[in-house]
């Protein structure tokens, strides 16, 4: 008995080390996915895009990350999820580095381009081995755990890094960011066992069953409308409070960061409560409605408008995006091992989505102006929602 508790002692402890390792990576990934939004306004000086050039920017990043999803699912299956999550952090992180060195809006996107392809590799693989130490059965809460995670990087990512690059130059910052991002990756490899990275082949009928799934496709538009929103307010409001409304560079990104705060507590809760309702749709739709709002409310030309849409975002991308994945893991047909392909084909849909609404929103802001552009978000959002209507519910029993 004694020497049961005293291995029962030893796992814990190991997988308390790998789980505090992914997610310190996954709070660095959000710095590095968010702060070039927050400190833009003394990037453009140097680059001089205006905001446009913030546009190309968010567009070539969502590209990268979107346009990888499904790949680095089947190198996960291939590879084992550990290797996979290690590479993409390395990606990312040294493309991070390299875009302290550019001189000009085609190079600084280029290698955000790189910053998004590696992070496409990182956050499905890490649920699956999350899931691992944690309890498959919990899939809102593993979620939940790492959607916190990322607002807590975020916080740092929008607020803390305007700070940072304010003090040293942003190319010092974003050097910084990239480097910290290598070192998580160091601690995954060094915390992270192996004997978790795990490895299958992967079927190409049942790859394409979870392609095929009609109510994985639904979902993941459904989840393309709450991100849209999301996306636009964390990379533009910073940028629009410093150059619209006059809000000094210190104090603008407090909107975005707001954004980002909220779901380090919504996330959980939104965790808890599909874990008891078990209702995606449900949750999906109420969320994506409650972006459409707060998109609407952001269009009020004023800080307090800007600031309580923001908040509100926040609140409800926590419960949403939360549910959206604990979903695709549970409405997968396929087995187990197959959850980090339905997870990765989710996130490709929604956010491969996200490289045409920021050229759009640019385009309004530019032509009209930035509550037109607001309004143009939440029509996106809105019609985005509608394919949530015919998602029926229930959760899938699906073969070990």
């Amino acid at each position: 008995m004694a020497a049961t508790d005293e291995q029962h002692s030893k796992d814990s402890g190991v997988n308390g080390r790998s789980v505090a390792a992914l997610v310190a990576a996954r709070a660095v990934y959000a710095i590095n996915w968010l702060n070039i939004g927050a400190i833009y306004s003394l990037i453009e000086p140097d680059l001089r895009g205006g905001v446009a050039g913030l546009g190309t920017l968010t567009s070539s990043f969502f590209l990268g990350i979107g346009l990888l999803q499904v790949p680095g699912g089947i190198l996960a299956a291939k590879w084992g999820p550990k290797k996979v999550v290690v590479l993409g952090i390395l990606i990312s992180s040294i493309s991070a580095v390299g875009v302290s060195l550019v001189s000009s809006i085609p190079e600084a996107a280029a290698l955000r381009f790189f910053v998004g392809v590696g992070m496409a590799f990182v956050f499905s693989p890490s649920i699956v081995i999350v899931a691992s130490y944690l309890g498959h059965h919990r899939s809102g809460a593993n979620v939940g755990l790492f959607n916190s995670a990322y607002s807590v990087g975020g916080i740092f990512g929008l607020f803390g890094w305007t700070i940072i690059a304010s003090l040293t130059g942003w190319r010092a910052s974003i050097a910084l960011s990239g480097a910290i991002g290598v070192i998580s990756g160091i601690l995954v490899v060094f915390l992270v066992p192996d004997e978790h990275d795990f490895t299958f082949k992967v079927e190409r009928s049942k790859l394409y069953s979870i392609i095929k799934d009609r109510r994985l496709i639904l979902l993941g538009i459904g989840t393309l409308s709450l991100t849209t929103g999301n996306n636009l307010i964390s990379a533009f409001m910073t940028y629009y409070l410093h150059t619209s409304l006059g809000v000094a560079t210190l104090v603008a990104p407090l909107a975005a960061a707001l954004l980002i705060s909220m779901p380090i507590f919504s996330a959980l809760i939104g965790g808890r409560e599909y874990d008891r309702m078990k209702k995606p749709r449900l949750l999906m739709l109420t969320a994506d409605l409650g972006m459409a709002g707060a998109l609407v409310v952001c269009s009020v030309h004023n800080l307090y408008a800007a600031l309580a849409g923001s908040i509100f975002a926040g609140i409800i991308f926590g419960v949403g995006l939360t549910t959206a994945f604990a979903a695709a893991k549970d409405l997968n047909k396929e087995p187990k091992q197959y959850d980090t392909l339905a997870i990765s084909w989710v996130n490709f849909l929604s956010l491969f989505g996200n490289f045409g609404p920021p050229l759009v929103f640019t385009y309004l802001a530019v032509t009209l102006s930035y509550s037109a552009a607001w309004l143009g978000g939440a029509g996106i959002v809105v019609v985005l929602l509608i394919p949530l209507l015919f998602l029926s519910e229930g959760i899938v029993r699906k073969p070990s």
